[in-house]
């Protein structure tokens, strides 16, 4: 049983109101965004025939949600088990680990279309989420020890995890490696759109949205990796919430924006794949498409 002194019991107060304080505000950020796109979402994805993008979007929004529920659900509850706190550590990484695939479904399909449907590409591309996704639950089954995440102590809430080995920031490598090689694509696309003064207003909306996402998302993988490498120890689980929050934030914003641009253009409900998967292709304009 672990034995907590009152200078451990002092240092885990303070690390674990950290770990509430952002915890609370990733949730607070992902319900704030909701509010304020529910119109958009009611509008553009409860309106209308099923499609996939929709589908997409509903699994991206609650997923997110509903993990972020569970998230503090458990930072602020007390009287938890060794086993539970152990088995909440396990589902913290698979859990992240599913929202960052999940989100990167919609921008390996942007990248494959602002590349106009490489096949070649998309086949690489696909095959690296799969070997980022392998690596990932690598390292996890690697340095994720089956009595790491304990239970606080002594009137504290949620759980924390003394032993946790600085390695696990090594379980935000591969996925913030895939993000960096996405995003160069689409850095480049927007070089080559300027260098040669190509493109469309489709083009550029794709580009642009896509490479805010990837800069948002990369600036997460790597707080949470300094964290895990540098910060005590009690604070392991603080920016755990924002990997939830923020990548199935820009995930859906990225697939409203889709939407919105074009179902307002068309003046009809269009589908995620005629807008920006395998359909359209974006270096025309819509009128030489017609």
């Amino acid at each position: 049983m672990f034995v907590a002194s009152q200078s451990f019991l002092a240092m885990a107060k303070s690390d674990l109101t950290l770990t509430e304080y952002s915890v609370l505000a990733s949730f607070v950020l992902f319900l704030y965004d909701h509010a304020i796109t529910f119109d958009a979402e009611v509008m553009n994805i409860w309106k209308g025939p099923r499609t996939l993008g929709k589908l997409l979007f509903l699994w991206t929004r609650y997923f997110g949600l509903s993990s972020l529920i569970i998230q503090v659900t458990v930072t602020f509850h007390g009287s938890l088990s060794n086993k539970f706190c152990s088995v909440f550590f396990w589902w913290q990484s698979v859990f992240v680990l599913i929202g960052i695939v999940s989100v990167d479904i919609i921008l390996l399909a942007r990248v494959y279309a602002v590349y106009d449907r490489n096949k070649q590409l998309l086949y690489g591309m696909v095959g690296l989420q799969l070997i980022t996704a392998a690596a990932t639950i690598v390292l996890y089954v690697f340095y994720i020890s089956p009595g790491m995440g304990l239970p606080s102590v002594h009137n504290l809430t949620g759980c924390f995890a003394p032993s946790a080995s600085r390695n696990l920031a090594d379980g935000f490598v591969p996925p913030l490696a895939n993000e960096v090689v996405l995003c160069l694509l689409m850095l480049y696309k927007q070089w080559d759109r300027y260098r040669n003064e190509i493109g469309s207003s489709q083009l550029k909306r794709l580009v642009q949205d896509s490479i805010i996402y990837f800069f948002c998302i990369l600036a997460v993988h790597l707080t949470n990796l300094l964290v895990l490498y540098l910060a005590p120890r009690g604070l392991v689980l603080m920016g755990i919430g924002w990997e939830f929050a923020i990548p199935c934030t820009m995930g859906c914003r990225l697939l409203l924006n889709i939407f919105n641009h074009y179902g307002s253009a068309s003046g009809q409900h269009t589908t995620l794949l005629q807008i920006s998967l395998w359909e359209v292709n974006p270096f025309k304009t819509r009128d030489s498409a017609e």
